[in-house]
């Protein structure tokens, strides 16, 4: 006799791009249940990824044509991820993703990091650019050293900085609303002995806490100079 209860259905879906990155996202994904649709155009690399992965839909076609497409079950996508190599094929799939198709959420691969603000301003939810995510972290390595400890991945247009307080920092002993950073940067948390505390602006600083900040632009000197001169 059935309990009444049905079971939740398995996110779906559709990567377009059966590159390295289109690829290992796929099997990625379905190591954790969801179920997925994988467009490439090489027929020979479809088979190939069929090969490798047996529980993984492959369609061999452009999935920057609505006809094929519509083939896809795109509809009943929740997310919709373009990630081949070309940024106008990745713009196109996304945009007619959620204008011709209705998903709720596309993510995009931008392979020209001059294209991100292009993207978001042609309605791409989420425009991931590698090279400015490297930029950012060599930047961090470089420059920060120890205090400026890593850049978050963009997304959605945000930009988080976690910067490590040194022992030496003029801020050490002070208050957070006494932080003075870039225009448009603000706290979002601070982090103590490996614990998040509410960045309450009477809040002390303390050394070696970790300041976690929304920065508009990533602009990591910026950051590390306001927090830790």
């Amino acid at each position: 006799m059935s309990n009444g209860s049905a079971e939740p259905e398995r996110p779906y879906l559709v990567i377009i791009g059966g590159g390295k990155v289109g690829f290992y996202l796929a099997r990625h994904l379905i190591e954790r249940d969801f179920e997925v649709t994988l467009v490439e155009k090489n027929p020979a690399r479809a088979e190939w990824i069929e090969h490798q992965m047996g529980s993984v839909s492959v369609m061999v076609g452009d999935g920057d044509e609505m006809a094929f497409l519509a083939t896809t079950g795109i509809e009943r996508a929740g997310v919709v991820i373009a990630c081949t190599g070309d940024d106008e094929d990745n713009l196109v799939a996304c945009q007619l993703a959620k204008g011709k198709f209705g998903v709720a959420r596309t993510i995009a691969r931008v392979n020209n990091p001059v294209n991100v603000n292009v993207f978001t301003a042609l309605g791409v939810d989420v425009p991931v650019s590698a090279t400015e995510l490297l930029m950012g972290l060599i930047e961090a390595e470089i420059i920060g050293g120890d205090a400026v400890r890593g850049v978050a991945v963009r997304a959605s247009g945000a930009n988080l900085v976690d910067v490590r307080m040194p022992d030496m920092s003029h801020m050490v002993g002070r208050r957070l609303r006494e932080v003075e950073l870039p225009e448009g940067d603000i706290v979002v948390c601070l982090v103590r002995s490996g614990e998040p505390v509410l960045p309450a602006p009477d809040e002390v600083i303390r050394a070696s806490d970790e300041l976690i900040v929304y920065s508009r632009k990533l602009d990591v000197e910026s950051v590390r100079e306001s927090v830790t001169r």
